[in-house]
């Protein structure tokens, strides 16, 4: 008994010591990798410009009798009310801080036509309400105030700043730039 239980253990080692499955182990095959399905290109909203301009920006300058202190003023004004609609943080009180700075900006053109640097910034309150029609209209107003002898150097120094300013007139800047003649 002692030497079939011998046996027994003997062929029982070599049964568990042979391979399982009783050939050659097959490699693994790499999954074939399938395309990702196409995802939406995520396109910047577009941005939609209001081109007509009902605003009337040219009267008769000669009818004007202007009044250089209260249009600095309104400008003045109209600077803190755009700096406050920068600082901002709900959006009804950006917006209507910037119709705010819109109307002070007129009113300081109604006072002094011939105020360069507020043609310039309603320009870019326009443009920041997406009044594309009234901000080439005023561009072409410094663009008229360059040619004036009086106000050339003053005009060309505000139409320089464009070019310094490359956020201003971003939708549309070559018709911008057309407008003020560069």
């Amino acid at each position: 008994m002692g030497r079939l239980l011998g046996l027994l253990c003997l062929a029982f080692l070599f049964a568990a010591c042979s391979p399982l499955y009783g050939g050659k182990p097959e490699g693994l095959k790499t999954p074939s990798r399938k395309k990702r399905p196409p995802e939406a290109a995520e396109a910047a909203p577009e941005i939609k410009y209001v081109d007509d301009c009902a605003a009337n920006f040219s009267d008769d300058p000669k009818k004007a009798h202007p009044q250089v202190q209260m249009s600095r003023q309104l400008f003045d004004a109209a600077e803190s009310s755009l700096e406050q609609s920068d600082a901002a943080k709900e959006d009804n009180a950006k917006v209507g801080l910037l119709k705010e700075a819109i109307d002070k900006y007129r009113n300081a053109l109604i006072k002094d036509p011939y105020n360069v640097p507020a043609t310039l910034k309603l320009a870019v309150a326009y443009d920041r309400v997406l009044r594309k029609g009234c901000a080439i209209a005023m561009l072409k107003r410094l663009s008229s105030l360059s040619n004036n002898p009086k106000w050339t150097s003053e005009a060309n120094r505000n139409i320089d700043s464009i070019d310094a300013n490359a956020q201003w007139f971003k939708g549309y800047r070559k018709d911008a730039m057309a407008a003020v003649g560069r």
